[in-house]
């Protein structure tokens, strides 16, 4: 018999998918921090740690109620549920949202201020480049993070700052797991030819859908 007094009970359930599709789980129960009473998917048995657990032991065998109970649990229930959150953390894991990509800009005092901004994208980890001509400007480029939207996606965006008259030879360079290639993307320049499979845009935006 136990003492009287508050006591605690501990009791864990496992199952593990194998690699053949068979599967292994079992179920433990702790009393008062020491191992009590353990079974194993197959045994039909319990295995008791000491003399007070053959009781339990003895009854939850002889009646066949709790032996049946975590046979069903650990070979059907615990199999099902793993197998539903495998598929949650892939669809996670394997989402991929292309951005939406748009370049803008502006002229003022003489400096043209170009924009490229790519909206929607998920994972968060994003390429963004101001290019001129085949050269890659990033000691010249502002960035402004990887911010999150309120959907679970991403936007950022990158700036430069130009020549007006140079505003031809400026392109943005947009990189994403969601995108089969890397994007090219310039202002004002629809059907240019360096945009691959993704739209340029028109006159006022590049953009990529």
């Amino acid at each position: 018999s136990r003492p009287p007094g508050l006591h605690t009970v501990q009791r864990l359930y496992g199952c593990d998918l194998l690699s053949d599709g068979s599967v292994r789980g079992s179920f433990r129960v702790g009393y008062d921090g020491r191992d009590f009473i353990s079974f194993e998917l197959g045994s039909r048995s319990f295995v008791a740690a000491d003399g007070a657990a053959q009781i339990t032991k003895r009854k939850w065998e002889h009646d066949g109620i709790e032996v049946e109970r975590l046979t069903n649990y650990l070979e059907n229930s615990c199999p099902e549920a793993l197998r539903k959150f495998i598929g949650y953390g892939r669809e996670v894991l394997e989402r991929k949202d292309p951005p939406d990509v748009h370049v803008s800009g502006y002229e003022e005092h003489g400096i043209l201020t170009l924009s490229c901004h790519a909206y929607g994208f998920y994972p968060g980890i994003i390429g963004i480049n101001w290019m001129k001509g085949d050269e890659i400007r990033d000691q010249e480029t502002e960035w402004g993070g990887i911010l999150p939207n309120s959907d679970g996606t991403f936007h950022s965006w990158a700036r430069i700052e130009a020549l007006p008259g140079e505003r031809e030879q400026y392109r943005c360079r947009v990189e994403h797991a969601g995108m089969p290639e890397p994007g090219i993307f310039a202002w004002g320049e629809p059907g240019n030819g360096q945009c691959g499979n993704w739209a340029c845009g028109n006159e006022e935006f590049g953009s990529v859908g």
